[in-house]
């Protein structure tokens, strides 16, 4: 197999059994856990409703944050977060919500 013909990344699977895949040559985000507000947002979110989740590149956690669309799903057990980049491009990546909901408060500055 040549490799510059094939996108190289890596998976991950979550406990419902879906599988991502994130090409390597691809800047990925995350939640950004330091900002007080977000993680208020994140553990108050409700099912079915759209929030504004702060991210950064996985890679910068001191980048300036970039807004993100966040939404726990409808049977409340997980939480998407949908990113818009500058290039009209689109990623999103989804968590558990009562993991997501305990990582925001074990993360959450102290004010």
């Amino acid at each position: 197999m040549n490799t510059d013909q094939v996108t190289l990344g890596r998976t991950s699977r979550n406990l419902h059994g879906r599988y991502r895949m994130t090409p390597s040559h691809s800047l990925t985000y995350v939640i950004n856990f330091r900002d007080n507000s977000n993680c208020v947002r994140i553990q108050n979110a409700q099912p079915g409703k759209e929030i504004l989740v702060l991210v950064h590149p996985e890679q910068e956690p001191l980048a300036d944050p970039l807004g993100a669309k966040g939404m726990r799903s409808q049977d409340g057990a997980l939480f998407i977060v949908e990113i818009t980049k500058a290039d009209g491009t689109s990623q999103s990546f989804e968590w558990e919500y009562p993991l997501l909901k305990l990582v925001a408060q074990l993360l959450q500055p102290l004010r």
